[in-house]
């Protein structure tokens, strides 16, 4: 009977311990395990997806995932990238590397005007392009799901040459900034938008 007693007597008294023991809280967890799917806007020069949607999706605080389509110099554009995020806090540096890829501007003729006395005009479309994304940057996601990202880095071009001449010789500034406008350049991103909660890392 005594040891029934002193059998009960500890049950009772390790469901209290237990009971006491608290979780952590949710704004004690790191911001993107509780928050881990959003959607932005972004904008920018050779950025992920030029203007446009992007997704974000983090698979841990330290691991994200980026993808969207959008609006570029080379046509519609598709993109996805990996970052990763050096901190689990509000704001944290991150370095990326993804890829792009513009549908082209074949459907319509371009022509460019040169600015010399000349008058030297050339018509031109883009062809679809296919790039490589190397960035760095930083990341704001608030507690609230506020989502902040902008970064800075270079595109690569992964062909040859995208453009092709219809009509006209392009002069040597032309053929720059030809190839400063739809071909390989740096990179300035910026995109603003939300992030939804989820239950992860809440037992």
């Amino acid at each position: 009977m005594k040891r029934l007693l002193f059998s009960v007597a500890m049950f009772f008294s390790l469901s209290f311990s237990f009971a006491q023991l608290e979780m952590p809280a949710i704004e004690d967890l790191p911001v993107r395990l509780t928050r881990s799917f959003g959607i932005s806007m972004d904008m920018g020069w050779n950025g992920l997806v030029g203007f446009g949607p992007t997704i974000q999706y983090y698979v841990s605080p330290h691991v994200g995932i980026d993808g969207g389509i959008g609006l570029s110099a080379t046509g519609l554009k598709f993109g996805a990238r990996g970052r990763y995020l050096f901190l689990e806090k509000i704001f944290t540096p991150f370095a990326g590397a993804g890829f792009n890829y513009g549908m082209g501007l074949g459907g319509s003729g371009l022509s460019v005007l040169t600015n010399d006395d000349n008058g030297n005009v050339i018509d031109y479309y883009v062809k679809p392009s296919a790039f490589l994304q190397l960035t760095a940057g930083g990341d704001l996601l608030t507690g609230g799901g506020f989502f902040l990202l902008f970064d800075m880095g270079y595109s690569i071009l992964l062909s040859e040459d995208n453009i092709v001449i219809v009509s006209g010789t392009p002069t040597v500034n032309q053929q720059q900034g030809l190839k400063g406008l739809h071909g390989s350049g740096i990179v300035i991103e910026v995109g603003i938008g939300f992030v939804f909660k989820n239950n992860r890392g809440i037992h």
